[in-house]
C-alpha cells in the first residue's frame, strides 16, 4: 500500500514546489524585477545620520523615474540648444521653484515615451536638470548637470 502512495505523494511536493516557485516569480515581477545586488534608488539618498521614515513630503513629491527614463529626459533636454538656464539657486525635490524662474516644454518625444511627465515642465540650471509641476511648481525629478572644466 505504501508504494501506491508513493508517486501521488510525489506529484503533490511536485505541485507544491511549482507552486512556491510562481509566487516567488510573480513577487519578484510585482517588485520590479529587480536582481541580485540592485538597490533601490530611495535608498541611495543623502544620509543624514538621522533614524527614521524618509521625507514623507519629498516621496509624495518626486516621480517615480528609473535611470534609463532620466538618462532619456536628460539627453533630450541638453540636446535643445536654446533652452536658457536659470541663475537662481537650484531648488530640492519638493521644494517650490521660485517664482521668477521660467519653466521649459518637454520635448514631445520625452512625453511619448515616458508618459509619467506628460503635463511636466523642466528648467535647466547651472549643475542640474529638474523636472517641475508647473500647477504648484514643485520640483518633483531632478538630475544632475555635469560640465567639463576647460
Amino acid at each position: 500500500m505504501w508504494r501506491l502512495r508513493q508517486p501521488a505523494m510525489r506529484r503533490g511536493v511536485m505541485v507544491m514546489i511549482t507552486l512556491v516557485v510562481c509566487v516567488g516569480l510573480a513577487a519578484a515581477a510585482q517588485q520590479g524585477q529587480r536582481g541580485i545586488g540592485d538597490t533601490d534608488a530611495s535608498a541611495m539618498d543623502e544620509t543624514t545620520g538621522s533614524v527614521g521614515s524618509p521625507d514623507p513630503k519629498r516621496a509624495a513629491a518626486e516621480l517615480a523615474l528609473s535611470d534609463e527614463q532620466r538618462g532619456r529626459i536628460y539627453d533630450s533636454v541638453m540636446r535643445i540648444p536654446d533652452a536658457p538656464v536659470a541663475q537662481a539657486p537650484a531648488p530640492a525635490i519638493a521644494d517650490a521653484l521660485p517664482s521668477g524662474v521660467p519653466m521649459q516644454d518637454l520635448p514631445a518625444a520625452v512625453i511619448r515615451d515616458i508618459p509619467l511627465v506628460q503635463g511636466h515642465k523642466f528648467v535647466k540650471f547651472d549643475d542640474r536638470i529638474v523636472v517641475v509641476n508647473p500647477a504648484s511648481r514643485l520640483v518633483v525629478a531632478m538630475m544632475p548637470r555635469y560640465k567639463l572644466l576647460p
